[in-house]
């Protein structure tokens, strides 16, 4: 959510006159993330959140906004897009992509605990039984296909330790394809600056912009490498126990899903180590710049290559 694409007062005020959302008060950029822009704009009748976005066309992008529509309409904790006066979603700004969102309430956590950890979990398991009613498809843009091509694009840029590292990696994950799992639309990118607290309670969950369909236990993998990681990588026991009983009581995992678990963790800490050593070895100009440490996902990579807990916990299997 850095600012690539600059916005003027006179801008942002065209823009809401395609909205009966008030005039404007008041607009900044958002510095946390990376893919598109975003700005808070704060008119004479409520808060919003605008997107500019920058690597979808604007084919791709109802998607991501009927999704969370569907997902907010039916009780999972996300912000509803703006409808235009015609009652579209969809708008544009300097030839790209955008949309008007609801601005939620509350903060990201910069080091959640047990109660936050507990709370996505219930959070993610309402989006993915949401889901199933949710009748758009859209194919994993970050999948497989693309940590081959993301290796072979960042070349002798590595290390030779993390050149053997990804190797490896990359070999292990081909000899598990074709696992049989439960499907559906995933979040994929369930990071804690994701999520908004107001309080102790989950406000919401944001930024859908990676959602596609692919392994429901993909999505909790991710999930819980970053929810439930210490700082040299491993787990904490404590979070990682509470976000998986929480889940699990409101879509239990499969024997198959039991299995899996630690392939579907070393491919969620693949998957984003990859992604930052590309914005890091090929950054994007951008108004605010923000680039995170692919040494944090290189460190959780090796951490699951380790040990990987149960995916059910104690307690939730005596529980249930």
């Amino acid at each position: 959510m850095a600012v690539y694409t600059a916005l003027s007062e006179s801008d942002v005020q065209d823009f809401l006159a395609r909205y009966r959302v008030g005039t404007l008060v008041d607009f900044s950029g958002i510095r946390d993330g990376v893919e598109n822009s975003n700005f808070f704009v704060t008119t004479s009748d409520d808060e919003f959140v605008l997107t500019i976005f920058e690597k979808h066309d604007a084919g791709e992008v109802p998607y991501f906004l009927n999704l969370t529509a569907h997902l907010a309409e039916h009780g999972v904790p996300c912000a509803h897009p703006i409808a235009d006066r015609s009652g579209a979603y969809l708008q544009s700004l300097y030839d790209k992509p955008a949309a008007l969102i609801e601005r939620l309430p509350g903060r990201t956590l910069a080091e959640p605990g047990r109660v936050q950890c507990e709370a996505v979990g219930a959070a993610l398991a309402k989006m993915h039984v949401a889901g199933e009613s949710f009748d758009e498809f859209r194919p994993n843009e970050r999948g497989p296909r693309w940590w081959f091509a993301a290796a072979r694009e960042l070349g002798e840029r590595l290390s030779a330790d993390d050149r053997t590292v990804l190797d490896e990696e990359l070999g292990f994950q081909a000899s598990q394809r074709g696992l049989e799992l439960p499907r559906g639309t995933i979040h994929a990118d369930l990071f804690c600056d994701n999520v908004l607290f107001d309080g102790e309670r989950l406000a919401g969950m944001i930024d859908f912009y990676y959602a596609c369909d692919d392994c429901l236990l993909y999505d909790v993998a991710i999930t819980a490498n970053d929810w439930c990681t210490a700082p040299d990588g491993a787990f904490d026991g404590q979070r990682l126990e509470a976000l998986l009983a929480s889940y699990h009581r409101l879509r239990p995992f499969t024997a198959a899903e039991q299995a899996a678990w630690g392939t579907m963790l070393r491919a969620g800490a693949l998957r984003f180590w990859l992604s930052r050593l590309l914005d890091l070895h090929f950054p994007r100009p951008a108004e605010v710049p923000h680039v995170k440490d692919p040494d944090e996902y290189r460190r959780v990579l090796l951490a699951r290559r380790q040990h990987s807990p149960a995916l059910v916990p104690q307690s939730a299997a005596t529980a249930s």
